[in-house]
């Protein structure tokens, strides 16, 4: 099927899909999907297309606007993932070719979130060339020439979001000293979990603004410094009711919880049994 869109040129394609209420409850699916060459006048502002959208840039540029109203350009090699379920725009000051996708289902817009957090909405992924390879088979797979699977789109539609999540690591100086930086943090959060770890505190040991710190550790460990120092409290605390006699209440303290009521709490809420339960049973 050919594009209408003004900037479209003609020898691009793209195409429907009609889900199945299966594929709606279980699976991730493709609304449309295209492979589009446009030049400059190709201009698109849409307040919304329930969906995500995935477009990979093979040639030329892609400027889209984000959520802050920034406008953000890639090129070349670079993914951009935008959610369309709200106001969007893009367009090209020159000219483009772009292997996309509009999906939704599943977990995506959680995926969507996490991917988001961590790379923004322009991805550069290690393996550039597999995403393309995938975008296409998913584009040939609702075309009617080469017919697929809802479980088999579905699968490579959650290929493509774990190539999102595995980005490139180009490491400048100032990554690597944000590397280092890092891991003095978490060393710090490990020798010091019965104190007061707030995200401020950890960022000024490393000279960083907390909003820049969060952002950073995020980045670099896949965990809020938030969720980080539960985790670690957590862990600590099996560790010491499985290999001391210390009280529940003793364990609150050295663990950081600001009492023994909160301490059960968030344990039993993140572990799935009490403090007590988890000391009885064996392993």
């Amino acid at each position: 099927m050919k594009s209408t869109e003004t900037g479209v040129l003609s020898k691009s394609d793209l195409y429907f899909s009609s889900p199945s209420q299966t594929s709606k409850r279980l699976f991730y699916y493709v609304i449309s999907a295209g492979h589009f060459f446009c030049e400059q006048g190709y201009h698109l502002v849409r307040n919304n297309y329930d969906s995500l959208l995935i477009t990979h840039i093979i040639k030329g540029t892609f400027t889209f606007v984000n959520g802050e109203g920034r406008h953000i350009t890639a090129r070349e090699g670079d993914t951009v993932i935008l959610d369309c379920f709200k106001p969007h725009e893009y367009y090209t000051n020159d000219s483009f070719e772009s292997i996309w996708i509009h999906v939704s289902g599943a977990n995506s817009f959680e995926l969507f979130k996490e991917i988001e957090s961590v790379s923004g909405n322009l991805v550069k992924c290690r393996d550039a060339e597999h995403v393309k390879r995938i975008l296409f088979r998913i584009h040939d797979g609702i075309s009617q020439n080469n017919p697929s699977t809802e479980l088999a789109m579905s699968l490579d539609i959650y290929k493509v979001f774990l190539e999102l999540l595995n980005t490139m690591s180009i490491k400048s100086k100032s990554e690597s000293s944000n590397e280092e930086n890092i891991e003095s943090v978490k060393a710090y959060i490990f020798s010091h979990l019965d104190e007061n770890l707030s995200v401020a505190r950890l960022a000024e040991n490393v000279h960083m603004s907390a909003s820049h710190f969060s952002r950073v550790f995020k980045q670099q460990t896949g965990f809020s410094p938030y969720d980080f120092v539960l985790i670690c409290r957590l862990n600590r605390a099996k560790d010491l009711l499985k290999k001391t006699d210390m009280s529940v209440a003793q364990i609150a303290d050295e663990t950081g919880f600001n009492s023994e009521s909160n301490f059960i709490y968030f344990f039993t809420a993140n572990v799935g049994i009490s403090p007590r339960k988890f000391r009885k049973m064996q392993f």
